[in-house]
């Protein structure tokens, strides 16, 4: 036989267990006072679902009474959850005065009404009121974060919310005999919509719970990706911040070592030029031998000074123009001019131990030629310097196809370039063991390479033996 209230104690334990589960896996991982409003909701009305199924005659009025109040409460307090969840203010004080309500007027219709239709319409009222309120609010979850278990939770109320206006709506027509324990066709369809409800209801929340963490997790990472970003980005700064002091410094160090050089490559040469050219005044007199020993003093303090002119034309090359960024011009050259304005640079004693070959009839190249005839004079003095007094220093003139570039090779009879040396010959401040004399700060072949870089072309041993070196200048033709 049918027991109503059998059904109500079953629909009572649902509604108890179901949110004890929730809070067991929730409360955790979950912010505390969502969890305890949402589970202590659910746990209030299965109270009062078990408080109807234990009606009596005799307990009647106060049972029913408090099975009432606790309905509309749970409602509030699931309601004030899922506000929390979108994070919106509660409207505390607008819930507490509508349970306030509804709990009045079941109360009074509880004591004062010998019928149980005037409690039964505010009861499914207040049920309406209550779920259409927590339909409303998980569908503006849904709607602002994307929480799928929100919608359900939205069908879940919504669809408890049109049983109970369905049985608002049928309660006009049994008002003399209504009763919340007569079987009905509304009724099973309300106890059925309350069963759903129960199971998805916190399955829903639970949902919500698990995806907002979800949600948070991500956004955790999110902004811990943008942070390392951020940091690395900063990095990157400070980094380059860094690099460009380092290199600020290395250009101030440069500047002061260029200076440094200046003054030794200029200092003692120019006391020396000042002390011959003194000594060949004094020795100006009438007679031939005196002569010829100031002409031999002068042609000393030319020397020095043309040792003074390329030493500042290497440091100031070395320190100004080089170390610059700017493309460098170029123009249709006379090769035979330029390679008789870089012999005309060294001293003129040592002139005549240049000779010059030719194997192309090419006349002209593109190149800069200031830079080209100071590249060519390094490499002319450096044999000379390195190879014996007398042996002879060859300058040849070829050109290659492929590819399309003139070739210059200086040429010298020296002993050739030590195999420890190699690697760093063309690497600046750095000098050969065997040199004649003294003077020179290692730029030379320091600017030869870079002066080929800057016109795109290199600078290369091209034969390096005991017998003698050959250095070969590749300048492109393009």
């Amino acid at each position: 036989m049918f027991n109503p209230q059998s059904l109500f104690l079953a629909a009572g334990l649902l509604y108890t267990a179901l949110p004890l589960i929730a809070w067991t896996i929730l409360h955790s991982k979950h912010d505390r006072r969502s969890v305890w409003l949402w589970c202590g909701g659910g746990l209030l009305l299965g109270i009062s679902f078990l408080l109807i199924s234990l009606r009596t005659e005799l307990l009647e009025p106060p049972w029913l009474a408090g099975a009432g109040l606790l309905a509309f409460a749970s409602y509030l307090l699931r309601y004030l959850a899922l506000r929390r969840e979108l994070g919106l203010r509660s409207h505390l004080f607008a819930a507490l005065l509508l349970w306030a309500a509804l709990s009045l007027a079941y109360t009074l219709t509880v004591t004062f009404s010998a019928l149980d239709a005037p409690r039964m319409l505010v009861a499914q009222t207040g049920h309406a009121a209550g779920s259409a309120a927590l339909a409303w609010s998980s569908w503006c979850l849904y709607r602002r974060k994307g929480y799928r278990s929100a919608a359900m939770l939205a069908g879940a109320y919504g669809l408890f919310c049109a049983a109970m206006l369905l049985r608002i709506a049928a309660l006009p027509m049994t008002w003399e005999i209504a009763g919340t324990m007569r079987p009905s066709l509304d009724f099973a369809l309300a106890t059925l919509a309350g069963l759903l409800t129960a199971l998805y209801a916190n399955l829903g929340y639970i949902g919500i719970a698990l995806e907002g963490t979800q949600a948070k997790a991500l956004q955790r990472a999110s902004e811990l990706a943008r942070e390392q970003e951020r940091r690395a980005q900063t990095e990157l700064h400070v980094a380059e911040q860094r690099a460009l002091v380092a290199e600020r410094d290395q250009m101030l160090a440069r500047r002061e070592e260029m200076l440094t050089a200046l003054a030794h490559e200029v200092r003692q040469p120019l006391n020396n030029a000042s002390a011959a050219l003194q000594s060949a005044a004094e020795g100006l007199t009438d007679d031939d031998s005196d002569r010829q020993r100031a002409a031999q003093r002068l042609q000393r303090a030319n020397t020095v000074l043309m040792q003074v002119t390329a030493a500042l034309d290497n440091t100031l090359t070395d320190a100004v123009l080089l170390g610059g960024a700017e493309a460098i011009s170029r123009q249709d050259t006379d090769i035979d001019m330029l390679v008789s304005l870089a012999i005309a640079d060294i001293n003129p004693t040592a002139r005549e131990r240049v000779q010059r070959e030719r194997t192309t009839p090419t006349r002209t190249a593109s190149m800069n030629p200031g830079l080209m005839r100071l590249a060519l004079r390094n490499l002319i003095i450096n044999a000379l310097t390195y190879s014996p007094p007398d042996s002879p220093v060859v300058v040849r003139i070829a050109d290659s196809d492929d590819p399309l570039a003139l070739l210059i090779d200086v040429t010298d009879a020296g002993q050739g370039i030590a195999a420890d040396l190699l690697p760093r010959l063309f690497t600046r401040g750095v000098r050969g063991a065997n040199a004649h004399h003294g003077l020179g700060h290692g730029l030379g072949l320091s600017i030869v390479r870079r002066v080929m870089e800057m016109h795109g072309g290199e600078v290369c041993v091209h034969q390096n033996s005991a017998q003698g070196l050959t250095m070969r200048l590749v300048i492109p033709q393009a």
